[in-house]
């Protein structure tokens, strides 16, 4: 299988954008959380994959699957 490109939708775009605002110490985790309306514990997970991946990082994981019902 061959990888495809998947693009981002908009509100993964946003999201990505305030996690780079943060990862740029423009702004504190607790203003991350409170933008993005998650938990500063879901804010440094996000990080976390976004510095190990990069903007894929972001995308849903589960995108492109079959259901499993």
């Amino acid at each position: 299988m061959g990888q495809e490109k998947i693009t981002m939708t908009r509100k993964e775009l946003w999201r990505y954008n305030v996690m780079l605002k943060h990862i740029h110490g423009l702004m504190t985790v607790r203003e991350t959380a409170n933008e993005l309306g998650l938990s500063t514990r879901q804010v440094f997970r996000l990080k976390k994959r976004i510095l190990e991946e990069g903007e894929t990082g972001i995308i849903h994981k589960n995108r492109g699957r079959k259901p499993a019902h």
